[in-house]
């Protein structure tokens, strides 16, 4: 499957003018069109918690104070918006608008809302969603990465601040024979034919039965060549020793399965999910 439509989620924050150039990169390499989203708080979502017991004149305070922090992180993301696209001469289309099969484009849809919903609700509707690295967000941000990575069912993209452009073109693949492995790399076939290099990265245990040279095999049958690596982890956390082979391997981008915390039968990637997102400083791609 081809990436006709990318969904970005934008907050305002340092983070997304990194999500937002990305997406456009990888709008105008394969011809999607690019839906930039941005989710306003709504006032109204506070007054079960906050709202008993309140005087009049503090709810007021407190619907104040989300509504001026909606209109600063709105400013944020229009001046991104129109320096980065519409300022760039970026073909530019409505929010509800389609564009032609391969034709680029982008928009930016601002609703009101809870962010995770809106991230499950629209995303499942594109084939990829980059998001800022966890790093450059504001607050805590995992429910809306959680959201994007295990209520979409499409491979999502991190940036980290200084992804560069047209990346991609050295893959490391984290492989370790599970479904949440195979899903990634199925997700990124995209970017896989479009590199110049992919290197397949096995952690090796004593029991282990993974064979890399499986997963060569299938990616050869799409036309990619693939290079295998094999590594034996060491005592450091495994999301470390992750990005370390990836980055002795020269790569500019990880693809991996993304594990959910309570999966009790988790193996080498099992922990690693969280511990990539935080400390990857390439751009990973996972999938649920």
């Amino acid at each position: 499957m081809d990436w006709a439509s990318i969904l970005a989620v934008t907050d305002g924050a340092a983070g997304s003018d990194a999500a937002m150039a990305a997406a456009v990169d990888l709008g105008q390499r394969f011809g999607a069109r690019v839906e930039f989203l941005h989710v306003a708080n709504d006032p109204r979502d506070l007054l079960p918690y906050v709202g008993e017991g309140m005087s009049g004149t503090a709810l007021e305070q407190v619907m104040a104070s989300v509504e001026a922090s909606n209109a600063k992180r709105r400013e944020a993301v229009d001046a991104s918006f129109k320096r980065l696209c519409s300022g760039a001469g970026l073909p530019v289309v409505g929010a509800d608008e389609p564009v032609e099969a391969g034709a680029f484009a982008v928009c930016l849809n601002v609703v009101t809302g809870r962010q995770p919903e809106e991230i499950e609700r629209r995303a499942r509707l594109c084939d990829l969603i980059v998001m800022p690295h966890p790093s450059l967000t504001e607050g805590d941000e995992s429910a809306s990465m959680d959201a994007a990575l295990f209520g979409t069912g499409r491979p999502v993209i991190t940036a980290p601040a200084k992804t560069k452009k047209d990346f991609g073109s050295k893959v490391a693949i984290a492989w370790d024979g599970s479904r949440e492995g195979a899903l990634a790399v199925t997700g990124a076939l995209p970017l896989l034919k479009t590199a110049h290099e992919v290197v397949i990265i096995t952690a090796r245990e004593d029991d282990d039965v993974v064979e890399p040279s499986a997963l060569a095999r299938y990616l050869a049958g799409h036309g990619i060549k693939a290079k295998t690596w094999a590594y034996t982890p060491g005592s450091e956390p495994i999301a470390e020793g992750l990005l370390d082979q990836a980055d002795h391997a020269g790569s500019d981008c990880l693809v991996m399965g993304a594990y959910g915390h309570s999966r009790l039968r988790e193996r080498i990637l099992g922990g690693a999910t969280e511990g990539v997102l935080q400390r990857a400083k390439i751009p990973v791609l996972m999938m649920h």
